[in-house]
């Protein structure tokens, strides 16, 4: 019998719920199990970390703490891999590269590491067609998924009654709600980019009859047997059945597989691809192919292939002090380098500069109207408001604070119109509107809401605005309160307040109007 291994795990983070954070989780506690001896270093720490401790795998932020010797490294990602590579020079290591352009997963190459792992053949080509690793020093396994704890449940019905999107980028949360709206379809929203993330969505996934994500949250779902429209803010591939499966489950349910534009008409004609025996062909499908054991036992392989190609073939000391210095070098402060962080800096600080001192002016007498990608530069959300939808956007909590400039100094009279967040007779919402630090008015609305946006005014003196024309708008907004706290949902925790569709500003004899400004 092979002996056990000591693995050291490497991650940038743990302190979210990232494909690769779910990933060193799964193989550790997997490792545990199959009688291995994992650890993880990670620079930032949160719950998975708990986790991982509270099942005796030990968790580091300094590897100077590890005063044992390991058998092997298992990277993933470039700065955290290094320093373990640099930690313990005389131990082997792999590099498992799970994305195709983040700069964190571009591979380093030092004489320690003897394989490259491509978790689909996109990320392959990436290591072997633009990084130069040599294709024998490449191999792809596929991702799994822990199917013990990503179980079926309830049968899929005919047709779905109720959708849930992940959503890790916004791009495509508009594009969903429409199509599912047309559908008379019940969405929820969850992920990191609406500040709704889920600590166990195995628990919450089967409660729904068809899923929208990629990657690693696409499979997750499959494995519970839900129907699966696999997009993200990135495009769309479409409804995931078994002619599908082979080739995309290849490329990760991932960039390679979104081709498609994400509009309401595309995800809708993929909605109606729904069918719940192909459905469950799937899973039947990725339970058998994609399952976290069998994954783990080709990793264990790798290990002990690489541990005897370093026995045979030890590196030297002086190649990877070479290597060391190389990749030093080429993160020296400047432009030039493979990842020009520098330039990097200089933009966020640019974009830092635009909000402190202003956004762009606008005269008084020209319309403008904000589609995505043209508010930011009239228009600051600075807190307290949620994602862009198609209409507008939702105050959540409280303050909510906005800024933006006009083009000169002068009495404005300006008109809101709104959706307050009063769902029945028996709700009061107050908000206190201020301009510049000055209170002007307290709106108060009482439910129940209806379908047609209320309206509001408000004169804002010359001498509030000042020389600059700078507008710091707040709502403090009473009683506030989330769908989940009223019981219309189950998932939306948003602390909602009034949803903003349209400001109109006018100044005199000119005017200015800010149509979606949240768009």
């Amino acid at each position: 019998m092979s002996r056990p291994l000591t693995v050291l795990l490497t991650n940038l983070f743990l302190s979210g719920r990232s494909g690769t954070e779910i990933q060193t989780r799964n193989i550790a506690l997997e490792l545990l199990r199959q009688g291995h001896r994992p650890l993880v270093h990670a620079p930032a720490l949160g719950p998975i970390a708990m986790e991982l401790r509270n099942a005796s795998i030990p968790v580091v932020t300094d590897l100077n703490d590890i005063t044992q010797p390991i058998d092997i490294v298992h990277g993933h990602h470039l700065p955290t891999t290094v320093a373990a590579v640099a930690r313990f020079p005389e131990t082997p290591a792999i590099f498992v590269c799970h994305d195709f352009t983040a700069w964190y997963d571009s591979p380093p190459q030092f004489p320690t590491i003897r394989r490259y792992v491509a978790v689909d053949e996109t990320v392959y080509d990436r290591l072997t067609l633009e990084s130069g690793i040599p294709t024998d020093k490449v191999c792809v396994l596929l991702n799994a998924v822990d199917i013990n704890r990503f179980v079926p449940e309830a049968s899929l019905p005919p047709q779905p009654r109720r959708a849930l999107a992940f959503a890790k980028n916004q791009g495509h949360i508009a594009a969903i709600q429409a199509a599912c709206a047309q559908r008379g379809i019940h969405l929820d929203v969850i992920g990191y980019s609406v500040g709704r993330t889920i600590d166990a969505p195995e628990h919450v996934i089967p409660g729904y009859d068809l899923v929208f994500g990629s990657a690693l949250s696409a499979m997750e779902a499959m494995a519970c047997g839900r129907a699966v429209v696999v997009c993200d803010g990135r495009g769309l591939a479409g409804m995931c059945d078994v002619s599908r499966f082979a080739d995309w489950r290849r490329l990760n349910f991932g960039l390679r597989t979104l081709r498609q534009p994400l509009t309401p008409q595309t995800i809708g004609t993929e909605i109606d691809r729904y069918n719940a025996i192909q459905a469950t062909e799937v899973t039947t499908r990725l339970r058998a192919e994609g399952g976290l054991a069998a994954y783990v036992e080709q990793l264990t392989l790798l290990y002990r292939e690489v541990l005897e190609e370093q026995r045979r073939t030890p590196h030297s000391a002086h190649e990877l002090s070479r290597a060391m210095v190389t990749y030093l070098q080429d993160w020296y402060p400047n432009d030039a380098g493979p990842w020009p962080w520098v330039r990097e800096r200089r933009l966020l600080l640019d974009t830092i500069d635009d909000l402190s001192y202003g956004v762009l002016c606008a005269p008084l007498d020209t319309p403008l109207t904000f589609g995505s990608g043209e508010t930011r530069r009239w228009w600051w959300r600075i807190r307290g408001f949620s994602i862009p939808e198609d209409w507008g956007t939702w105050t959540d909590g409280s303050p909510a604070i906005a800024m933006f400039r006009v083009g000169q100094a002068c009495e404005l009279h300006a008109k809101f119109v709104m959706h307050p967040f009063v769902p029945d007779e028996n709700r009061e919402l107050s908000v206190d509107v201020t301009v510049n630090g000055l209170l002007l008015d307290t709106w108060v609305f009482r439910g129940p809401a209806g379908i047609e946006p209320r309206m509001r005014c408000l004169r804002i003196p010359e001498k509030v605005i000042g020389e600059d024309g700078v507008i710091w708008l707040m709502f403090a907004i009473k009683n506030s309160r989330s769908p989940n706290q009223l019981g219309l949902s189950d998932l939306d925790l948003r602390s909602l307040g009034i949803g903003l569709r349209e400001v109109t500003l006018r100044a005199w004899n000119a005017s200015m109007t800010l149509r979606h400004f949240l768009h």
